[in-house]
């Protein structure tokens, strides 16, 4: 049986990070899937001007990627139009396809590092040849690792094997989305809000062979989610956003937590990115603090050791914050309860001269939800000018 000192489980930003990261440790990548892969996911790297003074790993591959930058957000609530904002960088549009296996590539360059394919069935609590540890099987092989980092999304093998449960109905939002090529007509960013009045977005991205159209949702939707991003499709060709001749290369789905696990820690097992629930709220946006809880976890492995659980608390908890307290406001209450309110106060003001009355309030909340990091006298965005189209 091969022994390692950590395993870490998913190789996607979050589990490649964490390698790349991890010094003067033997370290073995897992995952089910050969790289490269798709991945399901909006691909919007937020604000990544600034990335390469945080991930030096994304400062290395940063050039290699084929992006897209945006940077014009046109804002929706249903049909009604609310603003147009104009950023210095809005975000970079990737491929996760390309992304995730250039940051795979980046961690396998270290001479510690390296990757098996290998399908998780089950972690065991054991000891080998006197060490305690883990064992992991595929259900044919077994390795062995006195340390693990989860980083194998929101159905983690890992945070199960701490016990947390599989998280509930209300807990988790869905998102189904496709590729479109063709000629790009416009270069705006579309966001459209409270979409056929579910809990949740459609959102139209320029890519570079034409648009990333998707919809996602909250709450159990009342309709397939084919049914939505079909008629959000049709609603961008009769606002002429999207032109009358297009293809759809691929059509994809996927799910995203909306609750921190209970329990992300241990004194030698570690949970990150999508694994550990690290997605904003408001905007389901996960790569950013998949790709820095990753970079802690290896930090952690790599510098304290002694006090890993310590060291990884402390290091996590303003990524937990930014995510808007989803530890501590129940899901539940936000996609029942207040969701039931919000949309009952929204349909008594849901008139077209209340809206313009309110767009200072929907300005402050574009700029609570925007990740805008601030670094002492380097960000790209210190001194940026926001101009904002109205009516």
């Amino acid at each position: 049986m091969e022994k390692y000192d950590v395993i870490i489980v998913g190789a996607g930003p979050a589990g490649s990070t964490a390698a790349y990261y991890t010094t003067g440790l033997k370290v073995l990548i897992i995952d089910k899937s050969d790289f490269p892969r798709h991945k399901a996911c909006g691909g919007g790297l937020m604000s990544s001007r600034d990335w390469p003074l945080e991930l030096e790993n994304y400062a290395k591959i940063k050039d290699q990627l084929t992006a897209y930058s945006c940077e014009s957000l046109k804002l929706y609530w249903k049909d009604d139009y609310l603003l147009n904002r104009h950023f210095k960088h809005f975000f970079d549009q990737i491929s996760r396809y390309q992304f995730d296996n250039l940051l795979l590539e980046e961690a396998l360059k270290k001479d510690n590092v390296t990757f098996l394919k290998f399908d998780l069935q089950k972690i065991e609590k054991t000891n080998y040849e006197g060490i305690a540890g883990y064992t992991l099987t595929d259900g044919q092989r077994k390795i062995f690792a006195t340390n693990i980092v989860g980083a194998d999304g929101m159905h983690s093998q890992v945070a199960k094997f701490l016990g947390n449960p599989p998280l509930k109905r209300h807990a988790f939002g869905y998102c189904l989305e496709c590729d479109i090529v063709c000629e790009k007509k416009d270069l705006n960013v579309y966001v459209v809000a409270g979409y056929l009045n579910e809990i949740g977005y459609g959102w139209i991205f320029p890519t570079a062979t034409g648009y990333q159209v998707g919809v996602g949702i909250v709450r159990k939707p009342k309709h397939a989610l084919q049914y939505y991003l079909n008629a959000f499709i049709e609603r961008a060709l009769k606002k002429k956003i999207l032109p009358e001749n297009y293809v759809i290369e691929k059509t994809f789905g996927g799910a995203l937590p909306l609750k921190v696990t209970r329990t992300y820690c241990t004194d030698n097992v570690l949970l990150c990115g999508d694994a550990m629930g690290l997605v904003k709220l408001l905007t389901g946006e996960g790569i950013y603090y998949a790709m820095l809880s990753g970079k802690f976890a290896g930090l952690a492995l790599s510098q304290n050791r002694s006090n890993l659980k310590k060291f990884y608390r402390k290091k996590v908890r303003p990524l937990i914050w930014d995510t808007y307290l989803t530890p501590y406001i129940p899901p539940k209450i936000i996609t029942l309860t207040f969701g039931a309110i919000f949309f009952r106060v929204v349909k008594f003001f849901d008139r077209p001269l209340f809206l313009r009355k309110i767009n200072i309030f929907v300005d402050i909340f574009m700029r609570l939800t925007m990740h805008r990091k601030k670094f002492q006298g380097q960000s790209f965005y210190r001194d940026e000018k926001i101009t904002i189209e109205k009516y």
